[in-house]
């Protein structure tokens, strides 16, 4: 299972699996492990380590990936197994009723519900995408930027965050900029805290919050990311 999870990672955001080595070293040279696993495309991970702490390395990367309810992950005297809760279902159904009523932008016209926590688009740059988010804490909408380079990454965060004034006035709110130095992606993201998926109370204001502040993201964002072209 260990080695699922770390797959099915690499398969939805392999930028942010493989910029982050403090939390798993992953290369595409088998000689850099004692015993080296291939995981998926040529790259390899190390395989010859124990249990706990492989869960330890679990932990963090769904920490990182925001999934720390994504899985339910325990250890038995067999071995690894995962269950799938309830809350797939729930995400999809979420996405599926707030789509429609996303207006004033058709950022996420060609985009389908999903079972996931997030729900990704292009933002016309190779690299960058507009993502929606729920979890059971909060909701937000966030700009990405995770190309496969960090230095590009960095230089396109730093060349928006001269605009933040503009950007933030546009938009009518102030936003979070978080350049990540520490990690090869960065992002801009604005928050509505206090509010769960798993609670059908909530879901209103959370529609509320994408509907009003989702077209207001892009058209603050619009003309500063083409001049990163």
């Amino acid at each position: 299972m260990y080695f699922y999870v770390i797959k099915n990672l690499y398969e939805k955001n392999s930028q942010l699996l493989v910029s982050n080595q403090e939390v798993l070293k992953v290369t595409r040279n088998a000689e850099d492990f004692r015993a080296a696993k291939e995981v998926v495309n040529g790259w390899f991970i190390e395989s010859n380590t124990d249990s706990n702490s492989k869960f330890i390395v679990l932990k963090r990367l769904l920490t990182l990936f925001e999934m720390e309810d994504e899985l339910l992950i325990k250890y038995s005297s067999n071995g690894e197994s995962k269950t799938e809760p309830n809350r797939f279902s729930i995400r999809k159904k979420y996405w599926h009723q707030l789509l429609p009523l996303l207006d004033g932008t058709n950022l996420f016209d060609n985009v389908s519900p999903s079972k996931d926590h997030w729900l990704s688009t292009g933002a016309g740059i190779g690299g960058l995408a507009y993502t929606l988010i729920i979890t059971k804490s909060h909701v937000r909408i966030e700009l990405g930027i995770s190309t496969s380079s960090k230095e590009k990454n960095k230089a396109y965060f730093k060349k928006l965050l001269k605009n933040k004034e503009a950007v933030d006035q546009s938009f009518g709110k102030p936003l979070d900029w978080e350049e990540l130095a520490d990690n090869k992606m960065s992002r801009v993201k604005f928050e509505l805290q206090d509010v769960s998926l798993f609670n059908d109370n909530h879901w209103e204001r959370m529609n509320q919050f994408f509907v009003e502040y989702l077209p207001k993201f892009e058209n603050a964002f619009r003309p500063f990311v083409k001049n990163l072209k």
